[in-house]
């Protein structure tokens, strides 16, 4: 049951947010870290895809430094991915055992 000061769920809620794709372009992001932090030193940051039907369409793995992350993922390899299929941006903190957290998650769309 859900009240106003209870939210009707459990665990880390990702931030919902379609993943846009152009066909015959490239797919290139940078994010950060929010109010000045940084990322830890061997912090990964991948986008999983899934197909529509849920077959695994692979991972695009992040560049990650300090106060980014930056993916440049070559348009033959983003014109693969077929419209509603599923992304999910996983962050993995290395903690002892590791973190992994869902940070964004969505549908793909064209444009």
């Amino acid at each position: 049951m859900s009240t106003p000061n209870d939210p009707g769920y459990l665990g880390y809620q990702p931030t919902l947010q379609p993943l846009k794709l152009t066909t015959g372009a490239s797919f290139v992001q940078t994010i950060q870290p929010s109010d000045g932090a940084v990322f830890p030193a061997g912090t990964i940051i991948s986008i999983v895809l899934t197909a529509p039907g849920g077959a695994s369409l692979g991972a695009w793995s992040a560049v990650v430094g300090s106060t980014t992350a930056t993916w440049t993922v070559p348009a033959a390899t983003c014109d693969q991915i077929p419209t509603n299929s599923r992304y999910t941006m996983l962050v993995t903190y290395p903690t002892s055992p590791a973190t992994t957290y869902a940070w964004y998650a969505g549908t793909v769309i064209r444009i």
